[in-house]
């Protein structure tokens, strides 16, 4: 699209928009003209006019060096798209790509032009945001809106250079490869260092990502030079940077290494000498500007971690996702250094650093804990270390420490560029480590000198990589600390994801006493290897408190997160004694408010619910008898009165679980009823629920259970093998002969047609006796799901229709009466328990909830065992009448068959004999069980209903609920083994 097509197509945008809704704010909007050229020296690509034919903005639109899309932040078009809003007096003017559309105050006295308030849009349809540009102008006029922040300003900026920059390394280094032999040989080194089949299926990937890299190095080297130019304490070493666009490759190389040699920085600049060997030429005009730029920034301005958030913004979000690292927010690093550094001569340690979010809060924490923080930069150096296995995020960290204090050298940065697994317990890392008293340690010689400096941190923080079990490259080398007797944790499942490898492997580095501080997902809190992560922390800390947030704490990653504060301690005595406390923030809260809960002394189970937060303690030794530790963040009142209920019991302690048929070949065994039935397999086949939303009501009706057929030949296949068969004839054979005798041509050619396209052939098949013989399929009467939408339901079978494994059989004994059993798994009591013992399946609509067989194994019920006759009978009756009902209406929803549900509720509360009111705790049920799906309806990891309340119960003084006392409660709710 030509520079005139872009500015024209957004001119008829804008006047579409200003003739739609002319009103913004403040302001009404008369008209747009494009290639406008009155009263100014040239001619701007669009102008914005109000209703009285006042100018309002300029737009400049054009391309100055052709082809790719101009870079909305270059100093000459800000300056031109300027200089016609100072010719026409427009209060603001942008400068636009399609991409991105920045917006400027023209007018701000004695601010430098590059550094006037700014605000960056970018753009996925430029017709919708025409719109979005007129209300944000209004808004901008009124107040109503803030401007960028100067370090957001600058980190857009350097993103649109590396856009810029990247495409065109790329294309230079393609003619490099080709033209020089020894650049050819030097990448393809570089590839397999980097474990890249080179060139492989797509060549011009790998060249990609080794342009991305290159320009992410230079642009990072000519920051860090520029800020130190501008130092007091470098400037005397360093001399300013050429900006000949001739000699920028030969400049920048002859100056970095004078930081080297001089400065010594070289673990900032520590990096394969093939980057360097790309030719500059096609974008020297452009770093030669960015150079001049700098020299117009206030470089000491920016926020602590603004380095970091130049990696977050330069580095696509699907990159570090494939890394498994995520930008870490700067408060959530100080909350964890908050609460994990207490001493001022504390060794921190940060086993996947990145970018250096946590070493530079650790660094402003240590500092603070001074007393006399003047001058303490070196020293504060000496007490902080990182690992990071990627070489760039490692650059990042050094370069953020560096320049905490520029009045001080800085000699030396702990930044260690290898994988944390690599690092065994008794390894020193290459520098030599001081004291906090500021002496030099000699070399170790000894085990225990080495556990000393290296094996005794106080600290240890971070945000480990989120890589999933399945994703984890050397599952082996990452599992064999678990073996080592500090540890003993072979036990750790090995569907762990790799943040349990980060707590276990990070315990060794840890002195006595010492804290751990994480932000990790929060999978471990609700899945089956989460309990072997539980029960490690109950076996090696005092678990001081773990903390949820309600809104994502990662804006592109959709992975709810917990942060864990942990305390290392040896006596098992003072680990039970603890009492842990589950933080749940439901809304912002100041740092300084989270760490006093956390410090503060609380009594054991207790609730307290405030506006913005939600805190329930539990003594440590109780927790050896929880499994789904995420209940303490969500779960009602009435749940934790449910748990303690001698009269309740897990759900398998009366019934058996199990998962439905599992065929390893749908496409062969199961499909719908007309085409099986064509195929003239009508008389082999069954009634089959094969997945949830085939059923809507409890009731499973003929009609529903008849649009799938799954393969039932068991009855055929028993009776051919009880004829004789001839020597040597396997059984699948003596089948098939017995069916071609007896006339099931139909059938035998489906099995035969089935073996050409090698079912047969499939691990599961291989296991049976008969590979196309299921067995007897089993029709139980009760069946829960393994996702839920919106409506908790346990299914009542009556057509005996067989099951996939999207079902559960619940078979209760004999001596259970099943339409109980089924009236009490459909309260909402078990909804409410569902909820909490699931786990939530991703998502930013409506989350679906998915409950393993386990999970559901694990509801608690009332016994029925132990529930008088009358009680018995008023349950059936109301399950009775609830079936009757979601069969009359046409959507059997909550509300529509909310009389029938109330009466079978009050039935289940009046067997579990409760304290309290049973039509308030029916209303309290209710509530809980709507603010529960309610949460899902909203998305997982945004803001959610903070959960019910129990007023009348809340302690006046405290405003704290009495929770029961769940350690004395069942001992068959235990995790592992804890002997």
């Amino acid at each position: 699209m030509s520079e005139a097509d872009i500015h024209f197509d957004f001119y008829r945008y804008l006047e579409n928009a200003i003739e739609e809704q002319p009103t913004r704010g403040d302001i009404t909007f008369g008209h747009a003209r494009p290639e406008y050229n009155e009263g100014i020296s040239g001619r701007a690509d669009l102008v914005v006019f109000d209703e009285n034919g006042s100018p309002v903005f300029v737009i400049e639109a054009k391309r100055p060096d052709g082809g790719r899309d101009i870079d909305p932040y270059a100093a000459d078009v800000i300056r031109q798209a300027f200089g016609y809003a100072g010719d026409l007096g427009a209060p603001y003017f942008c400068t636009y790509n399609e991409e991105r559309l920045v917006v400027f105050d023209a007018f701000e006295e004695g601010v430098p032009l590059l550094e006037r308030s700014q605000k960056s849009y970018e753009i996925s349809d430029p017709e919708e945001f025409a719109s979005t540009l007129l209300d944000e102008i209004g808004r901008l006029a009124a107040g109503d809106q803030r401007w960028d922040a100067l370090d957001n300003i600058f980190i857009d900026r350097v993103n649109t250079l590396h856009e810029y920059v990247t495409p065109r390394l790329e294309d230079s280094m393609e003619e490099h490869l080709e033209q020089d032999d020894e650049f050819n040989e030097d990448f393809k080194k570089w590839t397999s260092k980097q474990g890249i089949d080179y060139p492989g299926d797509n060549p011009s990937e790998v060249r990609r990502e080794f342009a991305e890299q290159a320009a992410y190095l230079l642009i990072n080297k000519i920051i860090f030079y520029k800020i130190l130019e501008s130092a007091p304490t470098y400037s005397q070493d360093v001399e300013p940077l050429a900006v000949s666009p001739h000699r920028v490759q030969e400049d920048l190389r002859d100056y970095f290494d004078q930081i080297v040699d001089e400065v010594d920085f070289e673990a900032v600049f520590e990096h394969d000498d093939v980057y360097d060997e790309i030719p500059l030429d096609p974008v020297s005009s452009k770093i030669r500007d960015f150079i001049i730029e700098l020299d117009e920034q206030d470089l000491s301005q920016f926020d602590s971690d603004v380095i970091g958030q130049i990696y977050e913004g330069v580095i696509p979000a699907e990159r570090r996702q494939d890394m498994g690292e995520y930008y870490t927010p700067p408060q959530i690093c100080d909350l964890i250094t908050r609460l994990t550094i207490e001493d001022e001569s504390a060794n921190v340690l940060d086993p996947s650093c990145g970018s250096g979010g946590f070493l530079v809060s650790s660094y402003h924490r240590l500092q603070q804990l001074l007393s006399e923080p003047q001058g303490s930069h070196e020293r504060i150096l000496t007490q902080i270390s990182g690992v990071e296995i990627n070489r760039f995020p490692a650059h990042l960290s050094a370069i953020n420490l560096a320049i905490q204090d520029l009045t001080s050298y800085t000699e030396d940065v702990d930044i260690e560029i290898t994988d944390f697994f690599d690092v065994k317990r008794y390894q020193r890392f290459e520098r030599t480590r001081a004291s906090a008293e500021g002496e030099e340690t000699e070399g170790a010689e000894t085990e225990e000198d080495l556990q000393e400096q290296v094996g005794g941190f106080d600290a240890v923080v971070g945000n480990p990589p989120y890589i999933r079990q399945e994703n984890i490259d050397d599952k082996e080398k990452v599992r064999d600390h678990l073996s080592n007797r500090e540890i003993d944790g072979e036990y750790i499942s090995k569907r762990s994801d790799i943040y349990s490898y980060f707590i276990t492997h990070a315990t060794e580095f840890l002195a006595d006493g010492g804290k751990l501080g994480y932000i990790i997902s929060d999978r471990w809190l609700d899945t089956k290897y989460g309990e072997d992560v539980q029960k490690f922390l109950l076996n090696n800390y005092r678990i001081n408190a773990i903390i949820k947030f309600d809104r994502q704490v990662f804006d592109d990653a959709l992975v709810d997160s917990s942060v864990i504060i942990l305390e290392k301690e040896d006596n098992e005595e003072e680990r039970d004694d603890n009492i842990t406390k589950f933080l749940r923030v439901t809304n912002e809260m100041d740092i300084d408010d989270i760490v006093t809960l956390v410090k503060s002394e609380t009594d054991t189970n207790q609730m307290i619910s405030e506006d913005n937060y939600r805190l329930v303690t539990r003594k440590q030794s109780s927790l050896y008898h929880e499994s789904k530790w995420n209940t303490f963040f969500f779960g009602p009142p009435i749940y934790f009165d449910l748990q303690a209920c001698p009269n309740v019991v897990e759900l398998s302690e009366i019934a058996k679980v199990s998962r439905g048929i599992t065929t390893g070949a749908n496409a062969f065994f199961t499909g719908h009823t007309e085409d099986m039935h064509d195929l003239g397999l009508e008389p082999y086949t069954s009634p089959l629920l094969k997945a949830t939303g085939q059923v809507e009501t409890i009731p499973v009706t003929e009609e529903e259970a008849s649009e799938w057929v799954i393969l039932d030949v068991h009855d055929y296949v028993r009776e051919a093998l009880a004829g004789d068969a001839d020597f040597g004839t396997t059984e699948t054979e003596q089948v098939k002969e017995w069916l071609e005798e007896n006339d099931h041509h139909p059938l035998l050619e489906y099995i035969e047609s089935g073996e050409d396209d090698e079912y047969h052939e499939r691990r599961t098949q291989q296991a049976r006796d008969i590979w196309f013989d299921l067995g007897t399929l089993p029709r139980p009467k009760l069946l829960s799901t393994m996702f839920t939408w919106r409506v908790h339901r346990v299914f009542w079978n009556d057509v005996e229709a067989a099951t996939s494994d999207q079902f559960y059989y619940i078979e209760p004994p004999e001596d259970i009466d099943e339409e109980v059993l089924g009236g009490i798994l459909n309260s909402r009591i078990v909804g409410i328990a569902n909820e909490l013992l699931g786990r939530r399946a991703g998502g930013q609509g409506m989350t679906r909830l998915q409950t393993k067989v386990y999970e559901t194994e694990q509801w608690p019920v009332p016994d029925p065992n132990n529930i008088d006759g009358d009680t018995k009978q008023d349950i059936k009756e109301a399950f009775q009448d609830l079936r009757n009902r979601e069969e009359e209406v046409e959507d059997a929803t909550f509300e529509n068959t909310e009389e029938e549900r109330d009466a079978l509720d009050r039935a289940v509360l009046e067997a579990l004999n409760l304290e309290g009111d049973n039509e308030e705790l029916l209303s309290e049920v209710k509530q809980s069980l709507e603010a529960l799906i309610s949460m899902r309806d909203e998305g997982a990891g945004h803001k959610t209903t903070v959960l019910v309340e129990r007023s009348e119960r809340v302690d006046e003084d405290t405003g704290a609920i009495e929770l029961p006392g769940v350690e004395a409660a069942r001992e068959s709710t235990t995790l592992n083994d804890f002997s």
